[in-house]
Order: structure tokens, then sequence, then C-alpha cells
């Protein structure tokens, strides 16, 4: 019992974790660093830290594992990325996450049409409420529709797509190799990728001794390159860690249901961090899509056991 109890704290406090990146990187824009660079720089510095544990068990990659690892990389981490940051830098944090979090439906739509995972009614019913949820949400804020971004649900929108193929491609990762060298080795290619679009050395690195301020409940300033190490080691490398130790003791599905811990946090830390306040209208509909997200994924799980073999993260 104690074992599990630990197992859901720490996947809780991963999940916060990845919840408190939206918030920090915030900040980071305000600084100075364009979205598309926190999307590198996150990679950057991810694949740094998690370089040794990949290098320890390189040799057990083979060719047929390099395709998988290269979409993973592409659509799963550099384009996931890149989207969910445009989204956040144009739209509300909570709005743009519980768009992003439509994405296991999307999962659920794949498994039924490929490999005839069949939910039942309450799950497809769960799925229609989840959709519903996300339109009041960005429908009900106090500006209507006339404050909507639409570039913003644009990008959050692909973000989702591409979360819905991190999940799919990630069960595809070669399990020859530790969860640790896994994520680095994506992170490794991510990198790669990120190089002829954003050079190492065309990188921001001026403003990184600059201050930028949180804007909400509390005035704090911090340095901009601060902001950005905590997006890369706290929001990627410290939060995986909790996730893989907390999922070896509470098992995916269990771990599936303490991972909605982020869109619940996010919103949050966005109100107190940055001022960013829904109105009651989207707070239902951000709850109504959570709570539905979370049946859909509870069905999923109770048909058929899925490995563990990458935990999605924004």
């Amino acid at each position: 019992m104690a074992s599990r109890r630990s197992g859901y704290l720490l996947v809780c406090g991963g999940s916060a974790l990845f919840a408190s990146t939206g918030v920090v990187s915030a900040v980071a824009f305000e600084g100075g660093v364009a979205p598309i660079e926190l999307a590198a720089l996150r990679s950057y510095i991810a694949a740094l830290i998690l370089l040794p544990f990949l290098l320890l068990v390189a040799r057990r990659i083979r060719r047929a594992d390099l395709l998988p690892i290269v979409l993973f990389a592409l659509i799963g981490i550099v384009l996931a990325q890149g989207f969910y940051y445009g989204a956040i830098s144009r739209m509300d944090i909570a709005v743009a996450l519980v768009i992003v979090y439509t994405g296991p439906l999307l999962v659920a739509g794949y498994q039924r049409a490929f490999h005839a995972e069949r939910l039942p009614l309450i799950g497809y019913l769960a799925m229609v409420l989840a959709v519903t949820g996300v339109a009041i949400a960005v429908l009900g804020g106090s500006g209507g529709l006339a404050a909507i971004s639409l570039l913003g649900v644009g990008f959050a929108l692909l973000t989702a797509v591409c979360f819905a193929g991190q999940a799919i491609l990630g069960a595809r990762q070669p399990l020859t190799l530790p969860p640790l060298a896994r994520t680095g080795a994506g992170m490794a290619a991510a990198a790669v990728i990120w190089i002829p679009l954003v050079p190492i050395w065309a990188l921001p690195l001026d403003v990184f001794g600059d201050t930028a301020a949180f804007t909400g409940r509390f005035d704090l300033e911090v340095p901009v390159g601060a902001a950005v190490l905590y997006v890369a080691v706290f929001g990627s490398v410290v939060p995986y860690l909790l996730l893989i130790m907390g999922l070896a003791r509470i098992g995916p599905g269990a771990g599936s249901m303490a991972g909605m811990t982020e869109p619940v946090v996010a919103p949050l830390l966005a109100w107190f961090a940055l001022g960013q306040v829904l109105t009651p209208l989207q707070a239902l509909g951000v709850a109504l899509t959570i709570a539905c997200v979370a049946i859909v994924e509870r069905q999923r799980y109770r048909l058929r056991r899925v490995p563990e073999s990458y935990v999605a993260e924004l």
C-alpha cells in the first residue's frame, strides 16, 4: 500500500512539474525567447543531460530502430512542442492545454480504426462530451469570439494531433533500451532535427542574463536563462524520471489517471503566477473535458493493459 501511495505521489508530482512548464515558458517568452527557440532549447538541453544514459547502451540500437526514433522525435517532440509553445504564446494556458488533452481521444479513434479496439458506449459518450467541453472552454471567454486567437486554437489542435502521435509512436520505440535511454534517443534525434531550423549559434543567448516577471498574484523577476533551464530540466528530465518511478509502482492504467493532474494544475498555476483567469463557463468546459478524457482513458486500459514504453509529455 505504501508503495502504491508513493507511486501516485510520484506520478502526480511529475505531472505537476509538466504543468508548471507552461507558466515558466510564458516568462521566457516575455523575456525575448521566441516559442520556436524555446522548443529547440528544451530539446538541446534535455538531450545533453540524457546523452550519458543513451551512450551507455547505444550498441543495442539496431538499424530498424532508427526510423521509429526519428519519426517520434519529429512528431512527438519537435512538432508537438513547437506547436504547443505557439499555442500558449497566443492564448490562455488552460484553454490551450484542454484542447491538447483531447489527444487521447484521437488515440482511441486510431485504435478503433486500425486495431478494432471497441470502447463501451460510455466511452464514446464521454468522447462527445469532451469535445463539447472544449467548445465551451474556447467560446466561453469574456471577450467571446472576438477574443479568440484562431492561430492559437489551430496550434493547439495541431499539438493534440502530435500528442496522439507521440503516444502511438512511443509504443514503437526500441524496448531493448531502458526508459531514460529511450527518451535520450528521442531527444538526441530531436536536437539534430532542430539544428537546421534553429541553429545553436543563432540561439538568443544574449537575453539569458535579462530578467522577466511573473505577473499574477505576486511580482517575481527571474533571469530568462533560469526560466529556460527550468523548462528543460524540471519540465522534461526530472518529471519523466518521477513518472517512470511512479508507473513502476502503480502501473500504466492507474498512472494514466494520475497523469490527468497536469490539466488540473496548469490553470491554477496560470492564475496564480500569470493572472490568467477563466470565466465560470470556461472552467466548466475545462472540467467537463478533463473528466471525460479520464473516462475514455480508463475504459481503454480496462480493455487491455498497455505496456509502459514511453511517457507522453509536453
